[in-house]
């Protein structure tokens, strides 16, 4: 992930988004050269992917993940793997503690009152979520940087369909944000390794195991000492993740006390 900053009147910065379905990350390279991951505005640099709204107002991050416990029905959780699928691709499980997603002509809606005004819920789209969300990720990098955010370099899982990634480039354009360009998350992991690395680096294959939140993926890269990767095979298993570990805590725990 990288910024830069191009001078003239039509200046440009770039951040790096880590997008993932439980936390997202931000950074940018500083004036000394160095990548820096920015905290929000709550001082989080690991921040929850996860909208809430009470009374018309927004949280986000680490306040809305709060709101779990108090404001389930209208708090958005783990709706990332959702960008760019119709509802019958989706798999809804992960949101059984959130706010539950609905089908709306097809398309994937969150049924949630938004607004101050009004008792009703209204379905907010899977694209308009990804929007506030990456707005909001804008907004932090912009106030700890101080300057206006424009551009932005974003990794994705290797299994990301064309659909998704057009579906998550017009979410970013809709908050003022171009996406440069889309990096495998394993090639982004291999990256920010050898970019600490204290010699050259020599050819290589490296494994890159990814133990998230709904999910698991692994990849097997190919490095080249030229800068050259090439992912040689993946896999990911839907059915491991840290939410499911909970579960299975919880489920020990109910058994115990029973």
């Amino acid at each position: 992930m990288s910024g830069d900053e191009v001078n003239g009147a039509d200046a440009q910065y770039a951040i790096g988004i880590s997008f993932g379905s439980s936390y997202s990350s931000i950074a940018h390279i500083s004036q000394e050269g160095k990548v820096e991951v920015i905290a929000n505005e709550e001082g989080d640099r690991q921040i929850p992917s996860i909208l809430s709204y009470v009374d018309g107002e927004e949280y986000h991050g680490t306040q809305a993940k709060a709101q779990l416990v108090r404001n389930p029905k209208n708090t958005v959780a783990f709706f990332k793997d959702y960008i760019g699928k119709s509802y019958s691709g989706i798999d809804p499980t992960p949101c059984k503690g959130s706010a539950h997603p609905t089908e709306a002509d097809g398309k994937v809606v969150f049924p949630i009152q938004d607004s101050a005004s009004g008792d009703d819920a209204s379905n907010v789209s899977v694209s308009e979520i990804t929007t506030r969300h990456i707005r909001r990720l804008k907004n932090s990098a912009s106030d700890f940087i101080g300057k206006k955010i424009t551009a932005a370099v974003v990794t994705v899982p290797t299994d990301t369909t064309n659909e998704q990634r057009a579906a998550l480039s017009k979410a970013a354009k809709d908050a003022d944000i171009e996406i440069l360009q889309f990096i495998n998350e394993p090639v982004a992991a291999v990256l920010a390794y050898d970019s600490r690395a204290p010699e050259s680096v020599q050819d290589r294959v490296i494994v890159v195991a990814d133990f998230g939140g709904t999910r698991s993926d692994a990849a097997i890269v190919a490095c080249t000492g030229g800068g050259l990767y090439t992912i040689l095979a993946t896999t990911h298993d839907y059915e491991l993740g840290g939410a499911q570990l909970d579960q299975v805590l919880e489920d020990v725990r109910s058994f115990s006390e029973n």
